[in-house]
């Protein structure tokens, strides 16, 4: 079944990240590139975040205030166990190595100021979803740069 495709507004939203690897680091800029309040929690770090981070065995209170939840250790039953707990307390979680217990999915998306496109295959081949992304965006330049020339020749 497709997603349902919702704009929300995350904007000083706690947010937490369950895990310190690569796709933590590239779900915490996106999530930073909309304005959420993210916290890392992980045993450990793989890289340099820009966001409050807790070393630590992940625990549910950690995310109790959370609005949402990524969980991406490399720990099948830890994300699983998060996946659980979130839904239980009704908030939105993604599940990095599972959309089947993930609540909401990421998109591939283009931001412009306040423009924001997203494309999504729901999960089932994320290359395609960028490249998608990558075609818009490049029409959608196009398109901008005519039409700054037409204003600027008006």
């Amino acid at each position: 079944m497709a997603y349902f495709p919702m704009f929300v507004n995350i904007e000083n939203k706690k947010v937490y990240v369950i895990g310190g690897g690569k796709v933590a680091k590239r779900k915490v800029k996106v999530l930073k590139d909309f304005g959420a309040d993210v916290t890392i929690v992980a045993k450990e770090t793989r890289f340099k975040f820009d966001c409050n981070v807790i070393i630590d065995e992940y625990r549910h209170d950690h995310i109790k205030d959370a609005f949402m939840v990524v969980a991406a250790t490399d720990d099948r039953e830890v994300n699983k166990n998060i996946s659980e707990y979130c839904k239980n307390k009704g908030i939105y979680v993604n599940v990095a190595d599972s959309k089947d217990e993930s609540t909401f999915i990421f998109g591939a998306v283009m931001i412009d100021d306040d423009n924001v496109i997203g494309v999504s295959t729901s999960g089932k081949d994320p290359s395609l979803a960028k490249e998608i992304r990558d075609n818009i965006g490049r029409a959608y330049d196009r398109d901008k740069n005519r039409n700054q020339k037409k204003q600027a020749g008006a």
